[in-house]
């Protein structure tokens, strides 16, 4: 074999071991650019996912946030409504004392502080009720006096010992106060159950 026949068998080889790695080198980089393609998508995947989670997160908040305060809104118009109604019968009871029934509704106030006081007894009241009381109390046979001082009240009558260590409270504006809690809710439910069950 001549020098050109090895030289030229050896170029074919090269050549051919060149086209090989070449080819594999082609494939390689397909490999490797198939591999980045899929790491890209999946970075992807992974940053539209926390795109995704932050964009519900902040959603979430804002759906909460929002009915948060219309739950805030809400309450507050119960309250104011629940204040109207209180402020409604503070107007009813302070026009109360022009009612024919008002006699008989002192009478009953006046014998349930009478209760808490087993001698002399003073009693406060308005200006226009007081010889409606000492008529009240003259029939009672009880020792009493009743204060100089006029009661600041629209009806009812404030009771207290001699030595004003026991002081009992009966006028309209202290019953409705200490039952203000109880009709508040007992308000609210009246007012606001059926929206409650929608």
């Amino acid at each position: 074999m001549a020098l050109e026949d090895i030289l030229r068998a050896l170029e074919e080889k090269a050549a051919s071991r060149i086209e090989a790695i070449q080819s594999e080198a082609q494939q390689r980089v397909a490999e490797i650019a198939s591999e980045v393609e899929k790491d890209a998508a999946r970075l992807r995947r992974q940053r539209l996912k926390k795109v995704e989670d932050a964009v519900r997160s902040e959603a979430a908040a804002t759906v909460y946030s929002a009915t948060l305060k219309a739950k805030n809104e809400l309450i507050r118009a119960q309250e104011e409504t629940v204040d109207e109604a209180f402020q409604m019968a503070e107007e009813k009871l302070a026009e109360l004392h022009r009612e024919a029934e008002y006699p008989r509704t002192l009478e009953t106030l006046l014998d349930e502080v009478l209760e808490f006081f087993p001698g002399e007894v003073i009693i406060d009241v308005r200006s226009d009720d007081r010889p409606l009381v000492e008529k009240m109390m003259g029939a009672r046979n009880r020792p009493y006096r009743i204060s100089d001082s006029p009661l600041e009240a629209s009806g009812g009558l404030v009771a207290r010992s001699p030595d004003g260590v026991v002081v009992v409270f009966n006028t309209f504006e202290s019953r409705l106060e200490r039952a203000r809690d109880k009709l508040r809710l007992a308000i609210s439910n009246a007012l606001f159950r059926a929206q409650g069950d929608n």
